[in-house]
């Protein structure tokens, strides 16, 4: 199903390997969750009491911030600019408008692929977990669960979904551009999990799962793809991605006809 040289195959044979000689694969679900258990006991309530202490302008910017860990400005423009390519390349197309639509499918498809699965993954957690949201910390307390709740939002705290889109949505973009503008792309993803507390939505452990379960499926995502060399593949142990050089020819078209020659 994966390649065996995609970081998911390798940390999988690496784990299996050391569970052999340790347990682990026992000793770290255990550990994880007596750590997240921990941060809620002592951090959760702290933490946001304090951030909801910060100056009216700071708290503005992260209920700005905030709206950016949303799925919907991500899904639905992608999903309709992947069914708009694969429509249009049913027309008879020159090279350079059919390389340039199937650049467009491609990356509309593998941003997609990444925020749907995410999203997916977090709305079975939330509703399995059940855990109340800060709104209920005076009444109910930190670890107030109930599990199985489906319809009531008010108990699907943990994990942070917009932790999880902000998380998978970074990883996406640092796979787009190979890498570039890594501090940049973690403060974005990282901005918006800490806007989830400071809004007063969630807690610090719902923001750290959320963030995990975030990475986790964008990388799975990522390889899945690269397995298939869906735009992207292995260069020297490290994923490549090549489909913005699908609209080169188009470029190139656009250059020679339409672009006077002093703005060339």
């Amino acid at each position: 199903m994966l390649s065996p040289d995609t970081f998911s195959v390798r940390w999988f044979h690496a784990v299996r390997e050391r569970h052999r000689q340790a347990k682990v694969l026992f000793w770290w679900p255990l550990w994880t969750i007596i750590g997240l258990l921990a941060i809620a006991v002592l951090l959760d309530a702290p933490v946001l009491h304090a951030l909801a202490a910060w100056p009216e302008g700071e708290r503005a910017f992260f209920a700005f911030l905030t709206d950016f860990g949303k799925s919907d400005w991500m899904l639905f423009p992608t999903l309709i600019a992947g069914l708009f390519c694969l429509a249009a390349l049913r027309l008879k197309l020159s090279y350079s408008w059919r390389w340039a639509l199937t650049g467009l499918g491609s990356i509309s498809g593998y941003i997609f692929a990444t925020i749907a699965f995410s999203g997916i993954v977090v709305v079975i957690l939330k509703r399995i977990i059940g855990r109340a949201r800060p709104m209920y910390l005076d009444e109910l307390g930190v670890l107030y669960l109930k599990p199985f709740e489906i319809i009531d939002w008010s108990f699907h705290s943990f994990p942070s979904g917009h932790a999880t889109t902000a998380l998978a949505f970074a990883f996406m973009l640092r796979t787009l551009t190979n890498r570039r503008f890594n501090g940049w792309i973690i403060a974005f993803g990282l901005g918006i999990g800490l806007s989830r507390i400071v809004v007063g939505d969630h807690y610090l452990s719902d923001v750290i799962a959320g963030s995990f379960v975030g990475l986790a499926s964008a990388i799975l995502v990522r390889d899945y793809f690269v397995t298939r060399n869906w735009g992207m593949r292995m260069e020297h142990g490290k994923v490549n991605y090549r489909m913005f050089t699908a609209f080169k020819p188009l470029w190139r078209w656009v250059r020679r006809r339409h672009i006077p020659a002093v703005l060339k």
